[in-house]
């Protein structure tokens, strides 16, 4: 790990992907495009190096959520089509046009800077603008409202270097236990397709279905799957809507012990004195903090492992460094020593500290917890844990 110039570091277990591609294949079928979503650097596993393995596995394309995201995979010399699936502005038509990313679209304004930045290349076919049209029916976030869809769809006729590929939605409580909002959006969404048909305006992709989805909801996958935390190995939701055993979660969280101190009855741990030692105790400094995404405030991990049992954090999370209490694994396992590993998330020994179980201690979900790891903490893709 010396490579990795830092002794806090995350490890993408590659055979994990290849194997989560495998399961969700065998669930959308093998003729079914995979649209693998790498947004958020890849949900925290690192966007370059997870998005070459999945599309090696068997995804066809990439999404994203935002245009940079895009742009660094395509500096990085990936050739496969990726969506941008949020806000595009005006200016940023020349780049999506350049660097050949397919946009997202739900107001004329966008559509008209697409289509003069594609006529300003004096190019056709590459050159084109490639859109997806988003279609709100029931998140209220980005898109159309059914209704106003098919005027929509007809006005992009009009525009010559603009290439129509998809049209799509996004549901509110796929995860959930309860569906039935979810086959309602869906039923909104089944009648547009079934209008713009009749008028010869749907595009040759229509897609809906997410990670939960298209794990619960086949009716759903029309003709393309967007998978996200699935392909991550991590449940939509760690109630309601599980991953099958089959999938395997892809990443660990690992960092080292820098210092192993004792402290005295009376001493204080860290910023603002809030722990105070009743009596002597083993501590043992982390280099990790809040400013790689291990959060100091309301909540913290609470604890951690180390020799395979768990050592609570004691004190205020700092900006680079945890501590934690050491004293209970030195009685039961023996020294504790600079460079012994530390898990933040994944298995160690017999214990496991996973995704969702740091995000039961923090109050939010799996996504959070991976997706908000930063990116100075180094990302290694290894072949096997």
């Amino acid at each position: 790990m010396k490579t990795l110039w830092r002794p806090n570091w995350i490890e993408v277990d590659k055979q994990a992907l290849i194997n989560n591609v495998q399961q969700v294949r065998r669930l959308i079928g093998p003729q079914r495009p995979l649209m693998a979503v790498v947004k958020a650097n890849a949900y925290g596993h690192g966007a370059v190096d997870t998005a070459n393995v999945l599309l090696a596995a068997g995804a066809h394309c990439l999404a994203v959520a935002t245009p940079v995201e895009g742009i660094e995979l395509r500096q990085a010399g990936i050739q496969a089509p990726i969506l941008v699936l949020g806000y595009t502005p005006t200016w940023l038509a020349p780049e999506a046009i350049h660097y050949q990313l397919t946009t997202t679209v739900y107001d004329i304004e966008i559509v008209h800077a697409l289509n003069q930045a594609a006529t300003a290349t004096g190019q056709t076919g590459t050159s084109q603008a490639r859109v997806h049209v988003k279609v709100d029916t029931g998140l209220n976030r980005l898109g159309l409202a059914p209704a106003e869809t098919p005027a929509f769809m007809d006005t992009l006729q009009r525009f010559e270097q603009v290439q129509v590929e998809g049209i799509f939605t996004h549901f509110a409580t796929s995860d959930g236990a309860d569906k039935s909002f979810a086959q309602e959006q869906f039923g909104r969404f089944d009648a547009l397709l079934t209008g713009l048909t009749a008028r010869g305006l749907r595009p040759a992709l229509a897609h809906a279905a997410n990670s939960a989805a298209l794990l619960t909801m086949p009716e759903t996958h029309l003709d393309l799957v967007r998978a996200g935390i699935a392909l991550y190995g991590l449940h939509p939701d760690a109630d309601d809507t599980r991953l099958p055993s089959s999938f395997r979660p892809a990443l660990r969280w690992k960092t080292q012990v820098a210092q192993v101190r004792q402290i005295e009855a009376g001493e204080s741990v860290s910023y603002g004195r809030e722990f105070i030692a009743p009596q002597p105790m083993i501590i043992a400094i982390v280099p990790v903090g809040y400013a790689d995404g291990f959060p100091r405030r309301p909540f913290h991990w609470g604890s951690v492992l180390l020799h395979g049992r768990p050592a609570p954090i004691l004190g205020r999370v700092c900006m680079d460094q945890t501590i934690i209490d050491v004293t209970a694994i030195v009685a039961e396992h023996g020294a504790v020593q600079q460079g012994d590993e530390v898990m933040l998330i994944g298995r160690q020994g017999t214990a496991e500290l996973s995704a969702d179980e740091v995000a039961t201690r923090l109050g939010t979900n799996n996504y959070d917890v991976v997706s908000r790891i930063l990116s100075r903490v180094p990302r290694v893709v290894v072949d096997t844990f």
